[in-house]
């Protein structure tokens, strides 16, 4: 495919994604350029002079997510639903435009009393910074933004807690209960979250922007708590230094992730792929 082809295509692409997401049942290209095309238009707004724009490349990376999951149903029942939260008692990370992202909706739900919001994560962080996910899990700790069994940033919720799902609410409780079990998530929301991740990372990493992921809880609380976080990150600033990352610890798995954001990145700059 020469230049001016991949161009159209990925025009055609953007104009796709942009009504309907992604969608499960094309063919494997047609897939494929379906992230290249979210990679661009996460691009485009990372790529603006907004001090808030990696919030916002966050918030429609979301959007592309539940777009598509929309018009890809499930073939199987999901289990989820308001009041169970057996998943959000364990270790969670995220990337910075997603933690900016919920540090907004924590601000506009408490914005009466702030300090309160932030003192509340505050005492979250404290009981969990340093814990394994094994350990936090036996303990079962609450995140912080769970109240009466119901996330109070749903609508703003990290990719790791959107994309998580269960066909069967016991298997869940009994999960959270210390047995050892099999959490089934459908396909759908799979490939889904793994487009989504892909997308945002790969729209990093052509912004020179980090694409870390970091502990929830000790992220949120410095993203509440450093006057103009936002701002400063996208200036360079490494406000999330002491924060605990997650890191690949499979070569093979990480060699094959740099591959494929190499070609979204290359396939979103209108490049030849790699």
């Amino acid at each position: 495919m020469g230049r001016h082809e991949r161009r159209i295509q990925l025009k055609r692409s953007v104009e796709a994604v942009s009504r309907g997401g992604m969608d499960l049942a094309a063919p494997g290209n047609e897939q494929s350029w379906s992230v290249i095309a979210a990679t661009r238009i996460l691009l485009d707004i990372l790529e603006t002079r907004s001090p808030s724009r990696a919030s916002a490349a966050a918030k429609r990376v979301m959007e592309f997510f539940e777009t598509s999951l929309k018009n890809n149903p499930s073939k199987f029942p999901i289990a989820c639903a308001k009041g169970c939260a057996f998943c959000c008692h364990v270790s969670v990370t995220a990337t910075a435009p997603e933690i900016f992202l919920v540090a907004n909706a924590v601000r506009e739900r408490h914005k009466d009393n702030l300090a309160a919001g932030i003192a509340h994560v505050r005492a979250a962080d404290q009981r969990t910074r340093g814990l394994t996910s094994q350990l936090r899990g036996r303990l079962k700790i609450p995140c912080a933004m769970l109240e009466d069994n119901a996330c109070t940033v749903y609508a703003a919720r990290p990719g790791a807690c959107r994309g998580f799902t269960s066909t069967s609410a016991k298997s869940c409780e009994r999960g959270y209960n210390g047995e050892n079990v099999q959490i089934d998530t459908p396909m759908v929301w799979t490939a889904l979250r793994s487009a989504q991740k892909q997308a945002l990372w790969a729209a990093l990493d052509a912004a020179k922007l980090p694409s870390t992921l970091y502990e929830f809880h000790h992220g949120l609380l410095v993203a509440l708590e450093t006057p103009d976080a936002e701002a400063r990150w996208l200036k360079g600033e490494d406000i999330f230094a002491g924060v605990a990352r997650e890191t690949m610890v499979d070569p093979a798995a990480n060699a094959s992730n740099q591959r494929i954001i190499a070609q979204l990145i290359a396939g979103a700059e209108g490049r030849e792929m790699p």
